[in-house]
């Protein structure tokens, strides 16, 4: 169960978005924290702005651009209304969703008869929606805010009757979300009207003798700074022939260097950073990671001040924060670092990302991802409860989140087994498809031996498409097939997305039987910086060992003189040298003379089902 913030003793649960921008119907269950992963263009950044529209602070006008475009339509249809529903429920002193909004809270006392009781199960919440329609009596798009009368589910949430009373401005205005988007700066910030920075520093709560005293001491710094400048003297000569065409009676000329009122203080601060041992520069002067790192920190000291003089004043704030890719312009380890703060912010926090170094410290609770089907944008969560062994729930976090978070914002995932793959099969994607996996989005990921199961399940509660080829060897296959089961998927059989080795091959003994021995053998001496490599492998280890099993059993004799010897050879060099070999022999093998020969039977039918299903062609145009 999703445990939230205790601070302000209710939280927004879900949220539903119909007909906005590029949303035509969703809904996103949050958490305390959420993380909005996916591509561009997915539909997190409308999600953000739907919210801002619902009960952003300061929230713009609503219109006509805001209105969902189906494709092909020039202008949306008049009876197209855009809908944003929020849930609110109340949350106990342990972080779990309560039932019943405690008697004579705030919160009951600001909502009143807008909090609905839940028909069936009999718990209690506030429904909030936001709706912009076209008014035919006004000529233009309206903004009407009701109270739900219930919370239906969600095949059939746009018709949910509204309450009749309309939600006020100081309904809404406790639970105010505020969005700080990419293009946060606090070299901006400190001069613009209404930001987080001046907000704060407006009013420096002195009392109104410290105040006096103050602003004495600085009208006393001006007029040193003026008699002690012959520049500004002789500025204030030349300035004062004002009067003379202005106004004749007029009291004179006074420039003022510094600020005389505190309230205007905020207006010109600058604030200097510098890192140790090096000169302080003013913030203007740093790069933009410094700047921006710096506007969510204010942000930060924003929240707990604003909280901290609400709940003394006997009131409460719910603090809610959509932050758009707070990552922009940091380095990786910056990046990881930024996951900590956002962490420390008070109360709800949704932030869309497209950084694994951030995504990956996420919980898998707290993901959502966003993808576009069909031209509509749909979001996804894990379904938890499918993990009942804690050891899978830590695989999955361990072996695939904190790890390979770039699997998260994937177009597809490509799974295999061992080294050889790993750094063979980006070789001959690039020569397939003529661009490389980075730039199709693709996730290329080595399993860990052949635990698949943390990487398949993952790709199927975020419906990402998945491929996997397989070695064909009895064991490996054995624990595909548990893992397959275990996701509730079909067996390889059934599964084209599953190309598996034929004839009991893994991937080296699969190159051998589809004959590219020559290759194979360039490879090796190319690796070696031997000629004939594999001619004194044989020489030098025919008729030795292989060693011997646990038991203390013999593994047999290397045989490299009889039929077929030469390929057994070739196989236990290779096994012996994956690492170095796999590039060189991939390199080799596209090099091929016969383009029918450039990718063996298994990659290419491996490709042909990831380019059929994401509309790739093969290189040179040609649908493979």
């Amino acid at each position: 169960m999703t445990t939230y913030s205790t601070q302000s003793e209710i939280a927004i649960t879900d949220v539903r978005v119909s007909n906005f921008r590029s949303l035509a119907n969703i809904e996103v269950e949050l958490n305390d924290l959420t993380v909005l992963i996916g591509a561009n263009n997915a539909g997190k950044t409308s999600f953000l702005d739907a919210m801002f529209a619902a009960i952003g602070s300061g929230r713009k006008a609503l219109g006509q651009d805001d209105v969902r475009l189906a494709t092909g339509e020039a202008l949306a249809p008049k009876e197209r209304k855009v809908i944003i529903d929020l849930r609110i429920r109340p949350v106990g002193p342990d972080g779990k969703v309560l039932g019943n909004f405690p008697p004579g809270s705030f919160w009951t006392a600001l909502w009143g008869s807008g909090i609905a009781l839940d028909p069936v199960e009999f718990y209690e919440f506030a429904p909030i929606r936001t709706c912009l329609s076209w008014s035919g009596s006004k000529a233009e798009y309206v903004v009407e805010r009701n109270f739900l009368k219930e919370w239906r589910e969600f095949k059939d949430w746009i018709d949910t009757p509204v309450q009749t009373t309309p939600v006020r401005a100081a309904q809404v205005e406790p639970i105010a979300l505020h969005f700080i988007d990419a293009k946060r700066d606090l070299d901006d910030d400190l001069r613009k009207q209404g930001s987080f920075w001046r907000r704060l520093t407006d009013d420096l709560g002195l009392s109104a003798a410290d105040v006096t005293e103050l602003e004495t001491a600085l009208s006393g710094i001006n007029q040193t700074i003026v008699d002690k400048s012959e520049i500004l003297q002789h500025l204030k000569t030349n300035l004062a022939d004002l009067q003379k065409v202005v106004a004749a009676d007029s009291a004179g000329i006074d420039i003022a260097p510094v600020a005389r009122k505190l309230r205007d203080l905020s207006k010109g601060v600058d604030i200097s950073f510098s890192t140790s041992g090096a000169q302080s520069f003013p913030l203007a002067r740093h790069g933009m990671g410094t700047r921006s790192l710096a506007s969510l920190l204010v942000f930060r000291a924003f929240a707990s001040w604003r909280h901290a003089k609400a709940t003394s004043g006997g009131d409460k704030v719910h603090p809610i924060l959509a932050l758009e890719e707070p990552e922009s312009h940091l380095h990786p380890q910056a990046q990881r670092s930024l996951f900590g703060h956002i962490k420390a912010i008070a109360g709800q926090r949704i932030v869309s990302t497209h950084s694994p170094y951030f995504a990956g410290q996420a919980q898998l609770e707290d993901l959502r991802l966003f993808i576009k089907k069909g031209g509509d944008t749909v979001s996804t969560k894990l379904d938890l409860s499918q993990l009942s062994k804690a050891d899978d729930r830590r695989k999955v976090q361990e072996s695939v989140i904190d790890s390979r978070g770039d699997i998260l914002f994937a177009r597809a995932l490509v799974l295999f087994e061992g080294q050889t793959e790993e750094q063979a099969l980006p070789i001959w994607a690039q020569e397939y498809w003529g661009a490389s996996i980075h730039e199709l989005g693709f996730s290329f990921a080595r399993a860990n031996g052949t635990d698949y199961f943390p990487f398949i399940w993952l790709a199927k509660g975020l419906d990402i498409p998945w491929y996997l080829i397989a070695d064909g060897e009895a064991q490996p296959l054995k624990n595909l097939e548990d893992a397959l089961k275990k996701a509730s998927l079909p067996d390889t059989s059934k599964s084209p997305n599953v190309v598996v080795l034929p004839g009991g091959n893994n991937f080296e003994t699969q190159l051998i039987a589809e004959g590219y021995m020559v290759e194979i053998e360039a490879a090796l001496d190319a690796t070696s910086g031997e000629a004939a490599f594999l001619d004194g492998f044989i020489k030098k280890n025919h008729g030795l060992s292989y060693g011997k099993f646990k038991d203390g059993t013999d593994k047999g004799t290397r045989d490299y003189k009889s039929a077929g010897g030469r390929e057994r050879a070739a196989a236990d060099a290779m096994k012996g040298q994956k690492t170095r070999l796999a590039k060189p022999l991939a390199h080799q093998i596209v090099r091929h003379a016969d383009p029918l020969r450039r990718f063996p039977s298994t990659i290419a039918a491996l490709f042909k089902t990831i380019g059929t299903a994401h509309g790739l062609t093969k290189a040179g145009g040609v649908t493979p």
